[in-house]
């Protein structure tokens, strides 16, 4: 029988590899992981400091459900970075939801100098928060870049992502010319950016997000290659200036509305799209009448929208939206509703003044047929006529094509109806109440379910 001092000399396989190849292997591993692999033996104490994989950092514990301390987490952030030793690393992430308002910027701008100085190729800062606090760190001005590193800013850099990070108009220019491979820019809630230009020889750019960014006024995209993009956020004139390869779209805010209301001031770019995402909110004033023929989206092969919206209130709009694209073939809807106290809330804080979309009636948005539509997705269902006579209206107008129809009755609505009925501390008596409303959906479904065609194919979740 071998001994144990017999089998330490001898080692494992991975023990004999040579450390080039040990760093390799742990570059494809986790921040955590490849920490806890520094205590296998004095050997590996040190291999990770030269991985030139992803450095991770989430102050929000995702096993205990609690954020770590802010002192705690800028410390260990600080200690990791200080300590690397490698020339290079692929991705560096730090999300810091605790950070509070008195931060010194220079230690955030430290970790900056870091990415810039290990060439990474992507790097995302996300310092936002669930109550909307807005942390008001600046990104370093150009200067400041140059002063932290004199010979390139970001040159490797092929993903940029900025939450809750105020960065000016000029940055965003000198950074997108000083990263000639960027793939993916994203920039959401800076009150920094007003006058956004996306121009120049960005060949290689092909996802761009700009969101929740209150004070802008003006974006103009000149992008050949740009594939996808997203922006959320109030109304501005014509944005898309040279985008022939924009095929998925996803809007919010004013300028979604503008696009479902207005549809003729977008038809410059809203013919080629394949994939449409939009996202509505409901604020401010109630919208007037719509009319019910929108220009067409020949090409539009996938819709979703995702609405705010008081129970029964009438979803026939949307149907505009289906018979404006006749080449489509997935539809899905996600409703999220408004509970009594939400509702409440809402009102006050708009003046008594919600902006819902219109309501009409089915006889305006029916009399067509749809030969393409497939598949027919409703999440957050929850057992009303209105979803019901907006889902049997869909199925008359596709019904040559349909094949099947998912309705997901998971939804937080019976969580805050619960809460709002029995509090926080009755736990047994809100559970009870989610239950008995979850299954009502359920029982709904699938009565729903019966009505219909039988070759029609429903899941219900």
């Amino acid at each position: 029988m071998e001994t144990k001092k017999h089998k330490q000399e001898i080692g494992t396989g991975i023990d004999k590899l040579h450390d080039d190849i040990l760093i390799a292997v742990l570059s494809c591993m986790s921040l955590k992981d490849v920490v806890r692999t520094s205590v296998l033996s004095s050997r590996w104490r040190y291999l990770w400091m030269f991985t030139s994989g992803t450095l991770d950092f989430d102050d929000w514990n995702t096993s205990t459900g609690k954020i770590m301390k802010r002192e705690k987490f800028k410390a260990l952030v600080n200690r990791v970075l200080n300590l690397h030793q490698g020339s290079r690393v692929d991705n560096l992430v730090i999300r810091f939801t605790n950070l509070c308002y008195q931060f010194r910027t220079s230690e955030i701008d430290s970790w900056i100098h870091f990415a810039m100085r290990k060439k990474v190729k992507g790097f995302e800062l996300d310092f936002s928060v669930d109550d909307g606090f807005h942390c008001c760190y600046k990104f370093p001005s150009i200067e400041e870049l140059l002063l932290l590193s004199p010979s390139s800013a970001f040159g490797s850099l092929r993903c940029l992502k900025l939450v809750d990070v105020d960065i000016d108009d000029e940055v965003i220019r000198y950074l997108l010319a000083s990263c000639p491979y960027i793939e993916h820019l994203c920039i959401r809630d800076s009150d920094a950016t007003m006058n956004l230009e996306v121009v120049g020889s960005l060949p290689n750019l092909r996802e761009l997000e700009i969101s929740n960014c209150l004070n802008i006024r003006s974006m103009e995209i000149y992008a050949t290659n740009l594939v996808s993009c997203t922006y959320q956020g109030r109304k501005i004139s014509s944005p898309f200036k040279n985008t022939p390869n924009l095929t998925e779209l996803t809007l919010g805010g004013k300028f979604c509305h503008s696009f479902a209301y207005e549809p003729n001031k977008h038809s410059s770019y809203s013919d080629q799209l394949v994939k449409l995402v939009l996202n509505f909110q409901t604020v401010g004033r109630e919208r007037p009448i719509a009319s019910p023929d929108l220009h067409k989206l020949y090409f539009l092969e996938r819709l979703e929208l995702n609405i705010v919206s008081i129970g029964c209130r009438s979803l026939f709009f949307f149907t505009s939206l289906i018979k404006a694209s006749p080449n489509l073939r997935k539809f899905k809807i996600k409703i999220e509703y408004f509970t009594y106290d939400q509702q409440s809330t809402a009102l006050r804080l708009n003046g008594g003044r919600m902006e819902l979309f219109p309501v009409v009636t089915s006889a305006t948005t029916g009399g067509f047929r749809h030969k393409n539509l497939k598949v027919i997705e409703m999440c957050g269902y929850i057992g009303l006529r209105s979803e019901d006579e907006f889902i049997m209206q869909l199925i008359k107008v596709a019904a040559l094509s349909l094949d099947v129809v998912f309705i997901d009755t998971q939804t937080d609505y019976h969580f805050y109806c619960a809460k709002e009925s029995y509090g926080t501390n009755a736990l047994q008596r809100s559970s009870e109440l989610y239950d008995r409303q979850r299954r009502h959906a359920i029982c709904c479904a699938t009565d729903l379910k019966r009505k219909c065609i039988s070759q029609i194919k429903f899941v219900i979740t």
